[in-house]
């Protein structure tokens, strides 16, 4: 009798393979159970919608504003301190990038300036030299130093040389409350202070023409280079491009202690995370199955050419027959 063979040792792409598994299904588990999670909504009501927006996404829209003049006088503050006038960044140059955020926002901001660099670094445009990437914060009680920090974190991960060209057309600003404010009404970017001190904001860029004008807007988390390098392009034509088709506004507010629930933004972002992760870990699952089926062959194939040439090496080739055999 044969003596039963031990089971062989996983191999490391089997236990990577059965750890990602693993993985996968918590973080699955996860992304479903927040998805179930209802968004904290106003009572409907008598003859009203069905559902209606939650108290702290009241009031915040983006009421687009397509061939407004953005005012030329309205005053900020760069993160080297040096007041400027909005009207300096529009003198019939460059096109312009604009992001309404405040720098201590703990989800959202941080999300869209994240994927704001990421496209920033696909473009094959430079800031600066092509466009202008304009942030404005919305708190008036955020400071030069904080604009500065902020700036000097996201241009260290920007992959051109950073030129004083470069450090010129991505600036970064604070400002007081009236001066928020009328940015925002001009560029029909409408938000709010909660009770708690943080914002409840549209998440919305907007492109402006050379001379100022508001071009088009980009919503959500997502800016393909080649749709906002086309952007930019329309913008310096002085082409004015409503949103096509139905626009998916997202807004973000955070979690609100008195109802005990996470409100609707902070869930979706969640939710994008979750199925983002368990797409990336899927495809990685994938691609080790395969890479492990495609060593399995090249084993089999290798082990069948070596029998192949034992067999080869004990038979006699003159008589066709091996060594000992009868004759």
């Amino acid at each position: 009798m044969t003596p039963a063979r031990p089971n062989p040792a996983p191999t490391a792409a089997q236990s990577c393979r059965q750890w990602l598994s693993a993985l996968a299904g918590l973080c699955l588990a996860a992304s479903v159970s927040i998805a179930q999670a209802p968004p904290a909504v106003t009572p409907p009501s008598a003859g009203g919608n069905a559902e209606q927006l939650p108290t702290q996404a009241q009031g915040v829209d983006v009421e687009e504003q397509i061939g407004n003049t953005l005012p030329p006088d309205i005053g900020f503050t760069d993160s080297t301190g040096k007041v400027v006038r909005l009207g300096e960044y529009f003198k019939g140059d460059k096109p312009a990038i604009v992001a309404v955020v405040y720098y201590n926002c703990p989800i959202v901001c941080t999300v869209v300036l994240n994927r704001l660099q990421e496209t920033m670094n696909d473009l094959d445009f430079t800031v600066g030299k092509d466009y202008r990437t304009l942030v404005f914060s919305m708190d008036p009680s955020e400071g030069t130093k904080l604009a500065a920090s902020t700036k000097l974190a996201y241009m260290s991960g920007y992959n051109r040389d950073v030129t004083p060209e470069v450090e010129a057309g991505w600036a970064w600003h604070v400002t007081d409350e009236d001066a928020a404010r009328r940015l925002g009404d001009a560029l029909g970017f409408k938000f709010r202070k909660l009770d708690t001190g943080a914002y409840s904001h549209p998440v919305a860029l907007a492109v402006i023409t050379p001379d100022g004008k508001v071009s088009r807007y980009i919503y959500g988390f997502v800016y393909p280079a080649r749709d906002v390098k086309l952007a930019l392009m329309e913008a310096s034509e002085g082409k004015l491009v409503k949103t096509i088709g139905d626009r998916l506004l997202l807004r973000c507010y955070m979690y609100d202690p008195k109802a005990g629930s996470y409100t609707l933004q902070a869930t979706r972002v969640m939710q994008i995370g979750g199925v983002l992760t368990v797409v990336a870990i899927g495809t990685l699952i994938g691609g080790l199955f395969i890479g492990e089926r495609l060593r399995r062959n090249r084993a089999y194939r290798l082990t069948a050419a070596t029998t192949a040439g034992a067999a080869t090496t004990h038979t006699d080739p003159s008589r066709g027959v091996p060594p000992g055999a009868p004759q």
